[in-house]
């Protein structure tokens, strides 16, 4: 088993007062019981279900659950498993969980309220410390007791895991909640506040990791697109210790030369007189391969009263030089690459800019943006986008490190497998972003997904998710955008019952995978959790295609959710519409709002074929309904 990383602290004082405690304390024998680590004191469990408590003790002892003065019996199998179910409870607490058998064990502080599971990729997982708008007062005001979060710790195994090897609940505090997933915080304060209840969530997500990570092995092999691939890497001979050593040893290799900046000057190339015939020219943007070296040389006249550098993003890990000086040194945090030069260290004559740039993610360093490369000296700009020379040879190749995180089933086993079965009232997710370039396939992927869990459960839950953002640069018309696929293959997922999208298609950032908007996210999220979850009358989609006319040239689209009419939130035509004329060639068109309807046209195109909005990348809308939702993106093939 695999799992993230972190630095313990081991003082001699802490191991002091371990040890004091470890003799002063009763502490169990092997074969005392012991609930698993989800059921552990201040957490959540669902109100008006049936809820199972499980754990382990030695095989064949009878086990008896106590609290609110009722008692519950079962008895441990051959292997010690055991499982105790307990009737529908009200919302309320505290209380004190005892649990006896060949030992005992207490529960406390318990509250029966709501529970969702926080799933998906980076988008839920980036917590409230990490940035958002307004970070600062919403983690100074994260004051709610009743706010509980179980952090599933972030493992990987090619086998299924009967049990977490961590984990703990906590309440929402300021000092706690600022490491919490800040799409599900904010989410649970909505249903904490509006509801009265306490508010379980239990955060289970992983940055950058895709569907198919998520599911059991048995779902994907149903999925020809995914089957062949599952089925490679789970061979029956794999040595599994020995792959996982290797595959560390490259982790640690690769982390600690991109980051060394003992190696970067060791290899000395952002030295002028570093040997550079067998390089390249090079134009940027760019993307490459293991560590890149590039360097740009420029003359001056003059020293000028003030010198910016713009390299528009480094991805991910950099190192920057002026003349032979340190400029900048960046990691994957970093947001941008504009750095103000000393006019000091900038010579008359012969100047040199050097870049030493990495990426952790998949070896593959990009650098630059479109119109964000350039030098402004004084009051003069210099282009930046050709010129550069480049060698990724100057240092040796970067070691192959595996995701495992990636990997087909590899997080369902270790971080699905062992809480199923814990009570829910949903799931809110999102992801998608990692699967763009397999976008054809998502809808049965992520179909099939929603499938699984509830299989897995044997439990019908509502299952709540956000449609992608808009990312990467804007273009219109972009009818062939891969993220605009896997946004439709989202929407059509809500063919399957219970299903809720908060689509977020107006709050991304062009520069930025994850927008800094969570509060929209988390609203849009909880007035589907009311509709669906609570059955509440309530406007919560945005406007929804439901049918077209063609007569003259123009396309009339009939939405559906559209409450008191559609509105503009800004300018004074609709915005995010394309037509296709009779050879299939794409342009922007023209369109005005007539109540809860759209009319579509272009002036050159008098038989259009087909008509799609919001359907790029980055798409510019401004179609909403009176609640403040935007439209949601989609495509009609054939008019």
């Amino acid at each position: 088993m695999l799992r993230k990383s972190h630095g313990i602290n081991s003082a001699p004082s802490a191991r002091t007062a371990f040890l004091l405690l470890l003799a002063c304390a009763p502490w169990p024998s092997v074969a005392d019981i012991a609930p698993a680590k989800i059921f552990s004191d201040q957490m959540v469990l669902q109100r008006d279900q049936e809820v199972t408590i499980w754990g382990s003790a030695a095989a064949d002892t009878p086990i008896t659950l106590h609290f609110d003065g009722k008692t519950y019996h079962n008895r441990s199998d051959e292997r010690g498993h055991w499982e105790i179910p307990v009737p529908p409870q009200k919302a309320g607490g505290p209380y004190t969980l005892i649990l006896s058998g060949d030992g005992e064990a207490a529960i406390r502080d318990v509250h029966f309220g709501d529970v969702w599971l926080a799933g998906g990729q980076s988008n839920m997982e980036w917590k409230l410390s990490w940035g958002i708008n307004d970070s600062d007062k919403v983690i100074a005001a994260a004051d709610y007791p009743l706010i509980r979060f179980f952090d599933v710790p972030s493992e990987v195994s090619p086998t299924p895991k009967t049990a977490l090897e961590g984990g703990e609940w906590k309440k929402a505090t300021p000092e706690n909640a600022a490491e919490f997933s800040a799409v599900a915080y904010l989410f649970a304060q909505k249903n904490h506040l509006e509801k009265d209840v306490a508010v379980g969530i239990i955060d289970n997500n992983w940055g950058g990791t895709p569907a198919e990570a998520w599911m059991s092995k048995e779902a994907l092999l149903q999925l020809s697109a995914y089957r062949e691939r599952t089925e490679a890497l789970y061979q029956p001979d794999t040595d599994w210790p020995a792959r996982f050593a290797r595959n560390q040893r490259n982790a640690e290799e690769k982390y600690q030369r991109l980051s060394s900046r003992e190696d970067a000057l060791n290899a000395g190339a952002y030295r002028f007189d570093f040997p550079t015939a067998s390089w390249s020219e090079q134009a940027l943007p760019a993307e490459f391969e293991h560590l890149a070296w590039l360097r740009h040389e420029f003359t001056l006249d003059e020293i000028p009263s003030r010198a910016v550098l713009e390299l528009g993003d480094l991805q991910q890990e950099a190192f920057v030089w002026i003349n032979e000086q340190l400029l900048a040194e960046e990691d994957s945090q970093a947001q941008g690459a504009r750095y103000e030069i000393p006019t000091k260290v900038l010579n008359k004559g012969r100047n040199l800019i050097a870049l030493r740039v990495g990426n952790s993610w998949h070896n593959k360093p990009y650098v630059g943006r479109t119109d964000q490369l350039w030098l402004q000296l004084g009051d003069n700009k210099l282009d930046l986008s050709k010129g550069w020379q480049y060698s990724n040879q100057v240092e040796p190749p970067i070691p192959d490190h595996i995701r495992y995180e990636h990997k087909s089933s590899f997080l369902y086993n270790s971080m699905i497998r062992p809480i199923q079965g814990y009570a829910l009232r949903g799931v809110i997710c999102y992801q998608g972003e990692s699967n763009v370039g397999e976008a054809v396939h998502y809808h049965d992927l992520f179909s099939a997904l929603i499938k699984d869990w509830r299989q897995q459960w044997q439990q019908d839950f509502p299952f709540l998710f956000v449609q992608l953002a808009a990312f990467l640069e804007p273009k219109n018309p972009q009818p062939d955008s891969s993220w605009a696929l896997l946004r439709e293959m989202q929407s059509r997922t809500l063919k399957l019952p219970n299903t809720g999208m908060a689509t977020a298609i107006d709050i991304g950032d062009i520069y930025d995978i994850h927008p800094r908007n969570k509060q929209d996210v988390a609203a849009r999220l909880w007035g589907e959790a009311k509709r669906i979850s609570y059955g509440e009358d309530i406007l919560s989609r945005g406007p929804t295609f439901q049918s077209h006319q063609l007569e003259n040239g123009r396309v009339t689209i009939h939405f559906a959710h559209t409450g008191e009419g559609l509105r503009l939130k800004q300018g004074e035509s609709v915005q995010g519409f394309i037509l296709a004329d009779r050879d299939g060639n794409y342009l922007p068109a023209q369109a005005q709002i007539h109540g809860s309807s759209v009319v579509v046209w272009h002036d050159s195109i008098t038989q259009p074929s087909a008509l799609k909005y919001a359907w790029a990348d980055y798409p510019e809308v401004n179609l909403y309904n009176s609640a403040g939702l935007p439209a949601l993106p989609f495509s009609i093939e054939n008019l």
